[in-house]
């Protein structure tokens, strides 16, 4: 029989909304599926539900009419709008959109992402076929010190045909279609649903990269009374309507330099430049919108090595900048995006989003969204034990996890910790991961907790099965 991971206290509880399916067997089936798959990350589902009759159970539940991305989601909604009450000052949403690609003989019972290319047929004309699967548009809220705090929404969708896209855009002038129209409008639904589940619009700030800079978006937060950082790659009208922002930016004096560390351990040294400017609509929509005034800030690498291309940020924004300091907090905020990546890694490599073997895109929405709320608590755990390692590691785990790591670590022959510290912990998660926990090594990673996580319930229901053991 399978086994229910999920006991008295457990953080699943925190994360479901029982009232959301309106019926609450199918909660209940959610909360034995979350604890399955929790306990074997990543793993097959009847891997993780151990048996016929929990395997069987798990696909009529995500098969069910009556379960959508909706119910399941909003219990973890609601929860991460209780940790952001919790905590004070600024909090970060980041947007973006990742797609989920599959193998399937029948790719019409699921959709397709994309159009791509795959080589040249004998005429050397480009040849293109269309990917099977669905896409996603998430948003996170994190802390400044770049801790997790959940998804705020989520939307996912696909694409029948592509027929006529590019004779369509010869034809019409995108600029002057409605946002309502174009998927695009993803971007200000997901800000608008986030602002109304955090409250407190005030204390936002909406991070998008260059695929976010549209314009109705910015008016919109304006209507709301949060905040925005963008990267931009539109070069808008400014001013009098008779230049263009990068026309008044190139007349701005250098204000600072700054020193980045990148990717290959070297650093680059940024100029920096901001200005206040009124950017006007797009004439189709002037009716429409209003002029706004933002600041634009660029950061362009000086010297940059021979052979790689320099580095240039351009970001747009409404808060105010002052300062070379206020630009590079600004930049800072704005490198935090990478954080929806993590968790878009996490989501594709730890739980394996992309090898789902489900037939149907509905189903597969299902399970994904099951997974965004499991890749979000490793991610969450990784995060806490670079953000809060000193705290008591009750906030993170149970006091049944919390004495099997004592035991692990009694067992080892190594000396047991002398005050119980969150960090401490985690740190004994990772090595069941792989974690070498040398001195000078950095943090673990997404990967190596959720490997870790993974060995810590094998081990967990180990002893359940251990202590229900009885000999006669």
């Amino acid at each position: 029989m399978g086994s229910d991971r999920t006991g008295s206290g457990s953080w699943i509880d925190e994360e479901i909304d029982s009232a959301g399916f309106g019926d609450s067997r199918l909660a209940d089936r959610l909360r034995k599926l979350m604890g399955s798959l929790d306990g074997a990350i990543g793993q097959p589902i009847p891997l993780a539900c151990e048996d016929w009759a929990n395997t069987k159970a798990a696909y009529r539940f995500l098969s069910n009419e009556s379960v959508s991305e909706e119910p399941i989601l909003a219990g973890h909604f609601d929860a991460t709008a209780r940790r952001a009450a919790t905590t004070a000052g600024i909090l970060l949403v980041l947007q973006d959109t990742t797609e989920f690609v599959y193998q399937r003989a029948a790719s019409e019972s699921i959709g397709y992402t994309k159009h791509v290319n795959s080589g040249r047929d004998e005429e050397g004309r480009w040849r293109q076929h269309k990917l099977c699967g669905v896409l996603m548009h998430a948003s996170l809220a994190i802390t400044l010190e770049g801790l997790p705090l959940g998804l705020t929404a989520a939307r996912f969708w696909n694409r029948a045909q592509f027929k006529g896209l590019l004779a369509l855009k010869r034809k019409v002038n995108q600029t002057r279609l409605p946002i309502e129209t174009k998927e695009s409008v993803r971007w200000l639904e997901n800000m608008r649903m986030t602002t109304a589940l955090l409250g407190n619009a005030e204390r936002l700030v909406h991070i998008g990269d260059r695929e976010n800079d549209i314009y109705e978006f910015f008016c919109a937060t304006q209507e709301l009374g949060t905040h925005f950082i963008v990267r931009t790659c539109v070069n808008r009208l400014a001013g009098d309507g008779k230049h263009t922002v990068a026309t008044e930016m190139a007349e701005v004096a250098v204000a600072g330099h700054h020193r980045v560390e990148i990717a290959d351990g070297n650093w680059a040294r940024l100029a920096l430049k901001y200005k206040c400017i009124s950017v006007l609509p797009p004439i189709g929509k002037a009716k429409r919108y209003p002029p706004l005034s933002l600041t634009v800030i660029h950061a362009t690498e000086v010297d940059p090595p021979e052979g790689r291309k320099p580095i240039e940020w351009k970001l747009l924004t409404d808060l105010p900048v002052a300062s070379p300091q206020d630009v590079i907090e600004k930049m800072n905020w704005y490198s935090m995006r990478w954080k929806i990546e993590l968790f878009f890694k996490v989501l594709k490599s730890g739980c394996n989003a992309e090898k789902l073997k489900l037939r149907t895109a509905e189903r597969l929405v299902n399970l994904i969204a099951i997974f965004c709320i499991l890749s979000w608590r490793i991610f969450w755990m990784t995060m806490l034990n670079r953000v809060l390692p000193n705290e008591n590691p009750g906030i993170a785990l149970t006091g049944e996890e919390i004495e099997i790591i004592d035991r692990i670590v009694a067992n080892s022959g190594r000396t047991p910790f002398r005050r119980q510290r969150l960090s401490t912990y985690l740190g004994e998660i990772a090595r069941l991961g792989g974690y070498l926990a040398r001195s000078h090594d950095p943090p673990p990673g997404n990967m190596i907790m959720w490997r870790g996580w993974s060995r810590l319930m094998d081990i967990q229901l180990g002893t359940v099965l251990a202590g229900a053991t009885t000999c006669g």
